[in-house]
Order: C-alpha cells, then structure tokens, then sequence
C-alpha cells in the first residue's frame, strides 16, 4: 500500500496556505473551491498533502498525521523560528533520528525528520 494523501483542517485557510506555500516552500498541485468545502493540494514527491476548510456544514470525522523527510533540518528549523513558528525543538531519539515537532496555523502537528539521521524508525 502507498499513501494517497495527508490532510489538514485549517482553522484559518488563507493563514495555512501562507505557512505551507511561503514558509515551507511546498508546490500548488491542486486547488478546489466548491462545495462542502475548500481546499489545497500540496505534492510531497508522490504523495499529496490536503489542507482543506469546509464551507457546508460536515458531520464526519477526520484524521491527520505526517512526517516529511528534509535534507536539512537545522535549516528548516531556523527557518520556522524566524517565521515564529510554534515546534518542539529538535530531538535527538533513542534510534538514532532527528526530528522536530512543528504546529501550523490550525494547531496540526507533524515530524519534520532528518534525512540524514533519520534512524531506524
């Protein structure tokens, strides 16, 4: 099995575009406006990251979780505290990776792991 996509909520749609278009520097693959809702696909390098805002009332649940792999995590890491960005600081695990916690606009979470040390997870 492979992953198709990833999605977010977005509490404040426009606030999480910014973060995801201009802050992580993600690539636009897809975007749809109508109804029950809004929404912006992000490419990951073959699978697609969802941030999506619901413009009709929904009554489903939804789940969230990623971990994207960087060549540079410091660098990353200074970029998002230069933007303000809430995470967690860089952790070095039992198995050997590095990986850093970070929030977007809405209050998701997810891993940003070094590539290099990413362990054996």
């Amino acid at each position: 099995m492979k992953a198709l996509f990833i999605s977010f909520h977005a509490k404040d749609y426009l606030a999480s575009k910014h973060f995801y278009e201009v802050v992580l520097g993600l690539h636009v693959q897809r975007e749809h406006a109508g109804p029950p809702h809004r929404f912006t696909n992000y490419d990951l390098g073959g699978t697609l990251l969802k941030v999506y805002e619901w413009t009709e009332p929904y009554h489903g649940s939804g789940h969230s979780g990623l971990f994207l792999a960087t060549e540079s995590l410091d660098h990353v890491v200074d970029r998002l505290e230069k933007a303000g960005v809430t995470h967690r600081g860089i952790r070095v695990h039992d198995w050997g990776g590095r990986s850093c916690s970070v929030f977007d606009p809405s209050g998701n979470i997810f891993d940003l792991i070094d590539a290099h040390q990413q362990g054996d997870y």
